[in-house]
């Protein structure tokens, strides 16, 4: 199929670094409670996931992760899940490669209840590939990718900037106190872990509540019984 060079070059748009704003947060689980990780804006009077700026020379990964500290006190980790992505699967992989990953999965979540590892976060199932798979979109793979994305004008950017918010799944433990640097009484975010059957509808934001709908039909995919 001959590519349209034209129709291209007229959908594309630039967006100058000084005019594009990075957003990193996550979707943390607590599957063993059924829980999902929110912040109350007391200054908005709005439930909203947790997530902030990345710093110059981080990954999003790991600034989804610090930031969802930052903001809530509680120590998430990344969880693997079988997300549908369009990023480059290594060579190995194969479409079908994950048959056996969702036992895998609920062993290590029937481990989490009884067991965890201090913070309640359940280990990472893996799984061995067969065959080789080339996909536009890689299935069935257990990783670490984001979610997905919401993307805006930011409204309280004193220059235009358009910006863009990567969503991970994260996994923590909702009986686990917050840690030090948390959000005391006086700022304006509080900490809520809501039942995972309530957490979509609670957000303001219809984008972040199809973020959350999302990680729990991929936490429910990769094994983990979660409801919602």
């Amino acid at each position: 199929m001959a590519l349209d060079l034209e129709e291209i070059d007229r959908s594309m748009s630039f967006h100058s670094s000084e005019a594009t704003i990075i957003s990193c947060g996550t979707v943390t689980i607590d599957a063993a409670h059924q829980k999902v990780l929110l912040i109350w804006n007391k200054k908005l009077k709005i439930y909203q996931l947790p997530k902030g700026r990345k710093n110059i020379g981080e990954d999003m990964l790991s600034a989804a992760m610090r930031e969802t500290y930052e903001e809530t006190g509680v120590r998430a980790t990344a969880l693997r899940l079988k997300i549908a992505t369009r990023a480059t699967p290594p060579s190995d992989h194969s479409a079908a490669m994950d048959n056996n990953t969702t036992t895998k999965t609920n062993d290590v979540y029937q481990s989490q209840k009884t067991n965890t590892n201090g913070n309640g976060n359940a280990a990472s199932p893996t799984a061995t590939a067969t065959a080789t798979c080339n996909c536009e979109i890689t299935e069935g793979r257990l990783s670490t990718e984001f979610l997905g994305c919401c993307h805006y004008p930011d409204p309280q950017s004193s220059i235009p900037a358009m910006k863009v918010v990567f969503f991970f799944a994260g996994a923590a433990d909702s009986t686990v106190p917050a840690g030090p640097g948390a959000q005391e009484q006086w700022e304006k975010l509080d900490t809520v872990w809501a039942a995972a059957s309530e957490a979509a509808a609670m957000l303001r934001f219809k984008a972040e509540a199809e973020i959350v709908k999302k990680a729990l039909e991929d936490a429910r995919r990769s094994g983990y019984p979660m409801v919602g």
